[in-house]
């Protein structure tokens, strides 16, 4: 499992953490069809699953978008582990699934420093997973601002 941080990441995070972190596979991915027969890839509560998948979707794009997990917190070890827990989950089910399958699993970390005083929210991972496919989706080589873990197969 080759779980790749970007240099704002390695500055951020104790990659030694990574090897000591298990599996979260407390968020199952699923597989589903559109009307034109096509895979499309999900998790939880997908966004956006309420409108019609129309033939000329993106669907890398679309499972970008639908496939947001936010997790939260106050301490950035915990919330860093939370996130490596969640990736490994993916990944695990993702290779053993969808061996001829080749997917993005992505993290991206917000030190909550943006935000308002008044707001709720503090630190913060998103994550997301998308299937590649030639033309389709995120550039996986494309350079981020901010702390940012990868796994790309």
């Amino acid at each position: 499992m080759d779980i790749q941080l970007n240099e704002l990441s390695k500055k951020e995070f104790d990659t030694a953490l990574i090897d000591k972190t298990a599996p979260d596979t407390g968020y199952p991915i699923w597989m589903k069809r559109d009307a034109f027969g096509r895979e499309y890839f999900g998790v939880g509560n997908f966004c956006g699953l309420e409108r019609t998948i129309k033939g000329n979707t993106d669907l890398s794009w679309l499972e970008w978008d639908g496939n947001e997990v936010f997790v939260s917190g106050t301490d950035k070890v915990l919330l860093f582990k939370k996130a490596i827990g969640i990736m490994k989950g993916w990944i695990d089910q993702l290779t053993e699934e969808f061996p001829d399958d080749r997917f993005v699993v992505f993290a991206s970390f917000d030190d909550g420093s943006a935000m308002v005083e008044e707001c709720e929210i503090s630190m913060s991972f998103t994550l997301r997973f998308w299937k590649k496919r030639e033309g389709q989706g995120l550039d996986e080589n494309t350079n981020f601002n901010q702390p940012v873990i990868m796994w790309c197969n």
